[in-house]
């Protein structure tokens, strides 16, 4: 027995030893965890309660490795996740960087202050500091001392000051997302290390102020799938090899200062989804190259000074779902290329020069949600056909896919996300937007066509500022989801269908200045839209009728061509024009009597006029 002690105690040491290594890093990452915890404010302290005893995977936001149900050795830590909690105070970055085997690590949506570190572990794969309070410059060894990293995303804190013309992000990033922030002078032309070895598929740096061209560097990196410049201070051309982006499916450059035209080169992005440019201050006409991008689902072009018309070659972009080419220069008709999108959810083509008549295609698009052809110089009647197609506008009693809340004007919003691997990136669309049709400022003439009326899901109808007569159809009142209502600066005539007063989600009515007649009551349920009748002399309430009721400048401006004799006729416009002749015959015949008896005043007319030089 005596002989065994000393094996006994030899055991005791390798145990000592050996085991616990791993029992010793478990204990470092949980005194690293309870030091960030001790590091935050003390409310931000009682979001993470739950760190109390032995780690485990009962720890909030906590991720282990290899699991504890293992039963294996004592884990380590290797994510943290805790979003949204309204942690505040210091990053607190010394207690991180002692969890060395950390590769998530996911802050967002907190209330952290102070300056990006450099710091942290350099086992990170993923890291999201994004909707904080972070201010500072993005530091140009945040790249070098995370060599492994894989996604980062400091969007929409205060960031500010130039990136670092040395700030380079190693081959394995796939998603660099640093838009919402207060980022100056121009983009970097190298964001990363090696463009042809790159994996970057995301770049995001959007809602800036940067300034200066698109580095055509940025073309290089072959590998982009998408990529975001909205909202800066851009300036110059679109890159003419932007087209070397062959894997490239979202392209937003909008709200810039870009020039000249759409380059033919988008044409090798064969593989795009979605591209906006508006908000710029590109013209030229539409390229027909355009058609090659079969596959686009978004064609944003709003405001810009794009002329031509819409060319036919776009009828091969079968795909499109979403079109914008509002506030442009675009003139003809609407070409037939528009018919050829079946899968239309929206189209506006306000703010144009457009002419001609409306197509009777015109509403067959079987998902259309959205029409907007205001502010252009269409004419004739609307054609009466086809209302009951989009099954969202004729929507009836099925309130499947109608949004609870009509969002005006319509908001486009596109998420970007790469996959669990890293190595796909996940694009999407949401739109929201009023289910309507406004084809108001245009010079439309005719009856309003009952089939328009006749479609239940419609929540916006706006036909305001044309040249439109005969009654309100009375089937305006079926209209249950309308919640608003533009019929004003028409020639509409007849009563106010009583229907109206009881459409109970109507927040705006607007049917003034028509020729409307009929009583209105105390107790009509017009009255809580107030001015909604103005400049309809036959309109009467219990104060009387609004005869006197005039027109004001803009009405004139908009209707001179069909009512521009309103000043002579109506009730008493006959007296007025006699009260006028009358006037000028006085005054004739006084001015020729003083002329012919005052020698003063013929001398004074007929005097010899005296050249002077």
């Amino acid at each position: 027995m005596p002989t065994a002690a000393p094996l006994l105690r030899l055991a005791f040491l390798l145990l000592l030893v050996v085991a616990p290594r791993p029992a010793v890093l478990a204990a470092s990452d949980r005194a690293a965890l309870l030091a960030f915890r001790a590091s935050l404010s003390p409310p931000s302290r009682a979001a993470i309660a739950s760190w109390r005893g032995p780690l485990s995977a009962s720890w909030l936001g906590v991720s282990l490795h290899p699991p504890a149900s293992t039963g294996a050795a004592p884990p380590s830590v290797a994510g943290l996740a805790l979003p949204g909690l309204n942690l505040s105070g210091q990053l607190p970055a010394a207690p991180l960087a002692l969890l060395r085997r950390l590769r998530a690590l996911d802050l967002s949506a907190n209330a952290l202050s102070g300056e990006l570190p450099c710091s942290l572990p350099r086992s990170l794969l993923d890291l999201d500091l994004s909707r904080n309070a972070l201010s500072g410059a993005v530091p140009t060894c945040l790249p070098t001392s995370l060599p492994a990293l894989r996604s980062l995303n400091l969007s929409a804190n205060v960031l500010r000051f130039p990136l670092s013309p040395r700030l380079s992000f190693p081959v394995s990033l796939t998603a660099l997302d640093l838009s919402r922030n207060a980022l100056a002078g121009a983009v970097p032309r190298r964001v990363v290390a090696d463009p042809d070895t790159s994996s970057l598929l995301l770049l995001d740096l959007s809602h800036n102020c940067f300034s200066g061209e698109i580095p055509a560097e940025i073309t290089a990196v072959r590998s982009l799938q998408a990529l975001f410049l909205a909202d800066n201070q851009l300036s110059g051309e679109i890159p003419s090899g932007i087209g070397n982006l062959t894997y490239l499916q979202a392209l937003d450059l909008s709200h810039n200062r870009l020039s000249g035209v759409v380059p033919a080169g988008l044409a090798g992005c064969f593989q795009l989804l979605y591209l906006w440019l508006g908000g710029n201050r590109l013209s030229g006409a539409l390229r027909p190259e355009l058609d090659a991008l079969d596959s686009l689902k978004v064609l944003d072009l709003s405001n810009n000074q794009i002329s031509g018309e819409i060319p036919l070659p776009l009828a091969g972009c079968r795909s499109l779902e979403v079109v914008n080419l509002s506030g442009n220069k675009i003139t003809g008709e609407l070409s037939g290329a528009v018919a050829k999108w079946q899968s239309l959810r929206f189209l506006s083509l306000a703010g144009n020069q457009l002419s001609g008549q409306l197509p009777d295609w015109m509403f067959l698009f079987p998902r259309l949600k959205w029409l907007d052809l205001s502010h252009n110089r269409f004419v004739g009647f609307i054609p009466d056909g086809g209302f009951n197609v989009s099954a969202v506008l004729s929507a009836g009693g099925n309130s499947q896919g109608i949004p609870s809340e009509a969002v005006l004007p319509p908001e486009l919003f596109v998420s970007a996300t790469t996959d669990m691997t890293g190595q796909q990136l996940e694009l999407g669309y949401d739109l929201q937007a009023a289910i309507g049709i406004d084809l108001s400022r245009n010079e439309l003439c005719g009856e309003i066509p009952e089939g328009l009326v006749a479609m239940k899901g419609l929540q916006y109808l706006n036909l305001s500022f044309n040249y439109l007569d005969g009654h309100i159809p009375l089937g305006v009142g079926g209209m249950g989801r309308l919640r608003t209502l533009d019929f004003s600066h028409n020639g509409l005539s007849g009563e106010v269908p009583p229907e109206i007063a009881a459409m109970t989600e109507l927040e705006v009515l607007n049917l003034s200045y028509n020729s409307l007649s009929g009583p209105l009551l105390a107790t009509d349920g017009l009255q809580k839209f107030p001015g909604a009748l103005a400049g309809n002399p036959g309109i009467c309430n219990e104060q009387g009728c609004s005869g006197d009721a005039g027109m004001p400048e803009g009405k004139q401006e908009g209707s001179s061509r069909h009512s521009w004799l309103r000043g002579w006729h109506g009730e008493n416009g006959w007296v007025s024009l006699g009260a006028f002749c009358i006037s000028t015959m006085t005054s004739f015949y006084v001015s020729l009597a003083t002329l012919l008896c005052s020698p003063k005043a013929r001398n004074f007319v007929f005097q010899p006029a005296r050249m002077e030089y």
